[in-house]
């Protein structure tokens, strides 16, 4: 059974064997937020994957149509959550790809019109929080038109202790605790009752359009789902005490801790490497920059 937030700050403590007089729950918390910072950084499994979709509305805002010298381009804002990159492609109404942008480029060589790609029918590079695709949105001559554009990444996972957002659909789900006004994340939701039936909404005017007997009550978000924290505890227990350890200045107790969290992620990375690898023949491919 997975551990509440507060339990795994007890379990940290456990380990540590030091009491609140010398580490405070404060700087437990800040350990477990720093080692997950570092877990990120390394560790690269399935189920940090994660894929967000732009569709063809937005794309056409973003489109900046180009000329005879300059083609055109696509800037999007990239994911607040984003680690890295694993793939970026347009894809038609049916879900099948019309192109990949295989081809990254420094800034500056993508700017440069004059420049040479191995691909100017699909290529792309990064500008801060934005990505920049050329040519732009479904301008391109794929078999079928493009309908939306897909980047698939490794992401960060939610704070360890994130709770489930108070909505009608979390409700439904199960996925919410009855509160009361005041408490800190408490959000009110509102009920509409017609012939027995009841029917949450988010606010008093959706409630009342519904008909029937409008209610209301106060909910807080249980502790929100974590593979790291539920499923992989002891990465983010080796790495918290790596960081508590050097906070205490215990050099040789935080190298310790350090190593095996860097063993925890090396075997997770590398258990994901041998599934990935199972179940067939991996072919790669290399391309020679051009035909010949």
């Amino acid at each position: 059974m997975a551990r509440t937030y507060t339990q795994f700050v007890s379990l940290v403590r456990d380990w540590c064997n030091k009491d609140a007089t010398v580490l405070s729950d404060s700087v437990i918390q800040d350990c477990l937020r720093y080692a997950a910072d570092k877990a990120y950084r390394k560790l690269r499994v399935l189920p940090l994957e994660n894929t967000i979709t732009y569709n063809s509305t937005s794309l056409a805002a973003a489109t900046t149509i180009g000329n005879g010298f300059v083609p055109s381009k696509t800037e999007l804002t990239i994911p607040s959550d984003l680690i890295e990159f694993i793939q970026i492609r347009e894809i038609d109404a049916n879900g099948q790809p019309t192109r990949v942008f295989n081809e990254k480029t420094d800034l500056r060589t993508f700017n440069d019109w004059t420049s040479n790609k191995y691909n100017y029918s699909a290529f792309w590079t990064r500008k801060g929080n934005s990505i920049i695709l050329s040519p732009g949105f479904s301008n391109s001559s794929g078999i079928s038109v493009a309908d939306k554009v897909e980047i698939h990444y490794y992401r960060r996972l939610p704070a360890l202790d994130a709770l489930y957002n108070v909505t009608p659909t979390n409700f439904t789900a199960g996925l919410l605790n009855l509160s009361s006004q005041g408490v800190t994340n408490a959000v009110e939701l509102w009920f509409s009752t017609v012939g027995g039936v009841v029917t949450p909404y988010a606010t008093q005017a959706e409630a009342i359009a519904a008909g029937g007997t409008v209610t209301s009550a106060y909910y807080i978000g249980q502790l929100a789902y974590n593979w790291l924290r539920d499923d992989n505890e002891r990465v983010i227990l080796m790495g918290s005490l790596a960081e508590i350890f050097a906070y205490l200045q215990d050099d040789d107790q935080a190298q310790k801790y350090m190593a095996m969290f860097v063993a925890e992620i090396d075997e997770l990375n590398n258990e994901d490497n041998k599934r990935g690898a199972s179940g067939g023949n991996i072919q790669m491919t290399y391309s020679a920059g051009g035909l010949l």
